[in-house]
């Protein structure tokens, strides 16, 4: 069935993605609808159908108002603005509105103290530990591939209903990492970040 030669462009595609790094992102503040087109004209790779927005301006307001994204400066969005729109970007598919907001906090925070920490370089050294991490993702996906076809190599089964079994096999063990994963970020974020709030909750006490 086709969908192997498929699946192996689309890992070939994964691995093989232009990033947008810091250097990328263009060193003046936007309006508005510039951050839009950029996001759309560097992000639309990854929409699953032509009519989807990366992000819209709805999105991005409300961002501003659940105090996941810093306010724009006079209507304007800075680079360091940017970076935290991508990482919204990357994580809405996964995490709620909630767990982003207290993910992102700490980075907010700094950025709002203007302490010394680098926004831009941090996010580039996790573009680059992506890329490497992209490489050994695609090797475990082949692996979950081989290992859904040859779930029924020695089934009765054939022809079409076969491949739809190797099919079905294929996207529900996806299914089933994906959501293990999804759950091991969900459990981090309750443990980790709810001891850090409650740890300033007790200093100011």
């Amino acid at each position: 069935m086709n969908y192997l030669t498929y699946m192996k462009k689309l890992l070939n595609q994964l691995e093989n993605m232009e990033h947008v790094y810091s250097k990328d992102i263009p060193n003046i503040s936007l309006y508005m609808d510039q951050v839009t087109t950029f996001m759309d004209d560097n992000l639309g790779s990854l929409k699953r159908r032509d009519e989807d927005k990366i992000l819209t301006k709805t999105m991005i307001n409300n961002y501003s108002k659940n105090h996941i994204l810093p306010p724009p400066i006079k209507k304007k969005y800075s680079p360091d603005h940017m970076i935290m729109l991508i990482f919204i970007y990357y994580s809405k598919h996964v995490l709620s509105i909630t767990d982003i907001q207290k993910l992102l906090s700490p980075i907010k925070n700094m950025l709002e103290k203007k302490s010394d920490f680098s926004l831009e370089e941090f996010y580039d050294k996790l573009l680059n530990v992506q890329k490497d991490e992209f490489k050994l993702f695609n090797q475990h996906i082949e692996n979950t591939i081989e290992v859904a076809v040859n779930t029924f190599k020695d089934s009765d089964i054939e022809g079409k209903d076969k491949d739809m079994l190797e099919l079905f096999n294929i996207i529900y063990l996806l299914t089933l990492q994906a959501t293990a994963q999804k759950q091991l970020a969900e459990k981090l974020i309750d443990r980790y970040f709810k001891q850090s709030s409650d740890t300033k909750e007790g200093k100011g006490k």
